[in-house]
């Protein structure tokens, strides 16, 4: 046999060897029970039928279908399976995503979190849209229109704010002139003038205020010292309030108690009344009998004493006629 023969067997068993080592290897990955589930998207961003579902970026399983969905066919339905062992759950969606800008597109699974519902066989995975090429353009379109504005806008404000500069550079070498100079000098000379001047009446005045403060200081000492005899004297007030609380409070349910026995009393002496009203209206009319025949007799007494000895009354004494 000659050597390129040889040559050829070798890389036809390696072939081999690699063909049945990869068959393997991918049936070991994808055995396992198929479950399938389906999704929805307004832009299927070229995934297709065969292509690949990863779940938390892992491989996980295939997509079956792309096409219009029954219910509304501008939507795109994407039936997919993936292993049984791929916890697929209610908090998982569903998008387009791609491992390199020149990569092919696959189908993503997020993972969503351990404590939501497993979905069950055929149900719909929420999906997020996923952002196009063209939308990007759109996007770098619009951004370069605004960004143009923007630069016009800034250009004008430079060239306003450069003519702005002008003038306050002209007013600059304006009152830098000569004659402003002498004049700014002059000023600055009266003032160090009037400074030297009222300098001892600042030092008084300062004085004063200082003086002021330590008087404003000793004041408020008087008055937190005030404050606390305050504090001292409601404390003392509390106190004796406490003190008088319960003699009072005994004082007064002895007054009520005496008062429910007066009000008990004055009731029993107006029943009293009410029942003995034709006793007492006689007795008081006996009384005022009695107080007129005692009257009546003091009155005859009075005339006649001599009755209390003497039923009959001796008899009138003659008048005396003088003799002829």
């Amino acid at each position: 046999m000659s050597s390129e023969a040889k040559v050829g067997t070798v890389v036809i068993v390696a072939l081999a060897i690699f063909v049945a080592t990869f068959l393997q290897v991918a049936s070991i990955r994808l055995a396992g029970e198929k479950i399938t589930y389906r999704t929805y998207f307004a832009f299927a961003g070229g995934i297709d039928s065969g292509d690949l579902v990863r779940y938390g970026g892992r491989k996980a399983g295939t997509i079956i279908e792309v096409r219009p969905a029954p219910e509304d066919p501008t939507r795109n339905e994407v039936i997919f399976e993936v292993r049984d062992d791929v916890p697929v759950n209610a908090d998982s969606i569903a998008t387009v995503g791609s491992l390199s800008a020149l990569g092919d597109n696959y189908l993503e699974i997020t993972p969503g979190t351990n404590e939501a519902r497993r979905l069950e066989p055929g149900e719909t995975l929420p999906s997020r849209e996923a952002v196009s090429f063209s939308d990007i353009t759109n996007k770098m379109i619009e951004v370069t229109e605004t960004a143009q504005v923007v630069m016009v806008d800034l250009r004008d404000a430079i060239n306003q704010i450069t003519d702005d500069a002008h003038v306050l550079i002209g007013n600059l070498q304006e009152i830098t002139g000569e004659k402003n100079r002498q004049s700014i000098e002059e000023m600055l000379a009266n003032a160090n003038t009037l400074v030297s001047e009222q300098s001892p009446k600042i030092d008084r005045i300062t004085t004063q205020v200082t003086e002021m403060l330590e008087r404003v200081d000793r004041m408020v000492v008087d008055l937190r010292k005030v404050a606390d005899n305050a504090d001292k004297m409601v404390l003392n007030a509390n106190r004796t309030v406490e003190e008088t609380r319960e003699p009072l409070k005994k004082d007064l349910a002895e007054l009520e108690a005496t008062l429910v026995k007066a009000r008990e009393m004055l009731e029993d002496v107006r029943v009293l009344v009410i029942v003995n009203e034709d006793n007492i209206n006689e007795t008081v009319e006996n009384f005022r009998v009695a107080s007129e025949n005692i009257e009546q007799l003091t009155n005859d007494l009075r005339q006649q004493p001599w009755s209390l000895v003497r039923v009959t009354p001796k008899p009138d004494r003659a008048v005396p006629v003088p003799a002829k």
